[in-house]
């Protein structure tokens, strides 16, 4: 009789041989910029309609479209003429110096101040010149004429509740800006987002810095006022609408052509009579 281990050896490397799986079985796993998920879909922009989207993805995109086939009053239109990225990032530098303190550094603050009352020292009384926000305090401060100069973000939803800042601003004749992305006045408070800002008091070291954004602010938005409440937003029409309308003018254009020939027949024909 043959030795069993033989038999065991022989069905063991047979199972190997049998168990090699093709390689084209994993070649999803290797990264490539031809193919999509899983080596089957290409990369292409059109696939984004065999998506099924969110709700609130189909309503932002929606609301977009929309806002672009209607005509914007000039009340919101201004709200779109924001300033140019260049000042934009200048406004931005300069309010970093006068952000508020974050819960962290209040924290540490508090410790300190009671770690000095503890031993029995003096606590210094330190005021530190901050930006503000706040719909109430903002306008609290235009109104008394103590801020000097405003930002305002163009995205706030809904948009009524900062409509009417440009023109407190006008009357009280205080400086304002229309900056783009609340988000980004958020971030110099430390919160998600921030509707509007208001710079109050400065050092004396940045006192310049403010004259020459309060002047640009000044040239572009507060002198402008007259003519950016005149103008209307002009609203662009889709692909199809377009095509309908360019369709009718020539239409008419061959028409008035048509006219004319015929026209110039008639009377080439009377005055051969």
């Amino acid at each position: 009789m043959p030795p069993k281990n033989a038999n065991k050896k022989k069905k063991s490397g047979d199972d190997k041989k049998e168990k090699k799986l093709p390689d084209y079985l994993f070649k999803f796993r290797t990264p490539s910029r031809r193919l999509g998920s899983g080596g089957v879909l290409r990369k292409t922009s059109a696939l984004g309609r065999l998506v099924k989207w969110p709700k609130y993805v189909q309503l932002q995109r929606q609301r977009k479209i929309l806002l672009q086939r209607l005509k914007i009053p000039p009340a919101l239109n201004i709200f779109n003429n924001a300033c140019s990225r260049d000042y934009a990032g200048k406004l931005v530098k300069f309010c970093k110096n006068y952000s508020p303190e974050s819960r962290a550094q209040k924290k540490n603050r508090l410790r300190a101040m009671a770690k000095l009352q503890a031993e029995g020292k003096p606590i210094p009384s330190e005021k530190k010149n901050t930006i503000k926000c706040g719909f109430n305090h903002v306008t609290n401060l235009i109104e008394s004429g103590r801020a000097k100069l405003v930002l305002i973000a163009h995205d706030v939803d809904p948009i009524e509740l900062v409509l009417w800042m440009p023109a407190l601003c006008v009357k009280k004749d205080i400086p304002f800006v229309i900056v783009k992305s609340k988000a980004r006045l958020g971030a110099l408070v430390h919160k998600k987002s921030a509707s509007c800002l208001a710079i109050c008091e400065v050092d004396s070291g940045d006192a310049a810095d403010l004259k020459a954004l309060q002047t640009k602010a000044r040239q572009v938005f507060n002198q402008r006022y007259n003519d950016l409440k005149k103008q209307w937003g002009k609203r662009t029409l889709g692909i199809k609408t377009r095509h309908k309308t360019e369709k009718r003018k020539r239409e008419r254009k061959e028409e008035a052509q048509r006219r004319r020939a015929a026209q110039k027949v008639q009377d080439a024909a009377k005055h051969r009579t």
